[in-house]
């Protein structure tokens, strides 16, 4: 497989097992040691896209459709670690809740057994029909939960 500058744009045929199939995005890196294509694909929204990893093995052919742009390609965005970290700690809270009650999330909130809701940040909880003891198991994980994130 050629290699082709990180920033170009391409269409890549595929054979695979299941037929062919044409892939295009943009080069966001290629690992001639591992012989391994990464594409970045346009995703819903200008903010998010796709990484797609090919073998080198499954390509037939790589069409460059557009050069990468002088002075390479545009670097990533810098890593917000702070909202990493919220989105770490809500998906922990999520979890240690859905292991031992059933659980959904409704927009930002987690509704527990339809009849405890955790607004955010996730540290108190409402019983929908004033289940005093419902509310105070689910608080009660929260807390473990908070303490165990804090101690981490």
């Amino acid at each position: 497989m050629a290699d082709y500058a990180v920033g170009a744009q391409v269409e890549v045929e595929l054979s695979l097992p299941g037929g062919s199939e044409t892939a295009s995005g943009t080069v966001f890196a290629y690992d001639a040691a591992s012989d391994r294509l990464v594409l970045r694909q346009p995703g819903s929204t200008p903010f998010h896209s796709t990484l797609r990893l090919l073998k080198g093995a499954d390509v037939a052919r790589v069409t460059q459709l557009k050069a990468a742009p002088p002075g390479g390609a545009t670097p990533l965005p810098a890593v917000d670690l702070g909202r990493c970290r919220e989105r770490e700690e809500k998906a922990a809270i999520f979890d240690a809740l859905a292991k031992t009650l059933p659980c959904r999330w409704d927009g930002d909130r987690i509704v527990v057994l339809d009849e405890i809701v955790v607004p955010p940040p996730y540290d108190t909880c409402i019983s929908l029909h004033n289940d005093d003891a419902a509310a105070l198991r689910v608080k009660k994980v929260l807390d473990a939960e908070r303490q165990r994130l804090q101690a981490g």
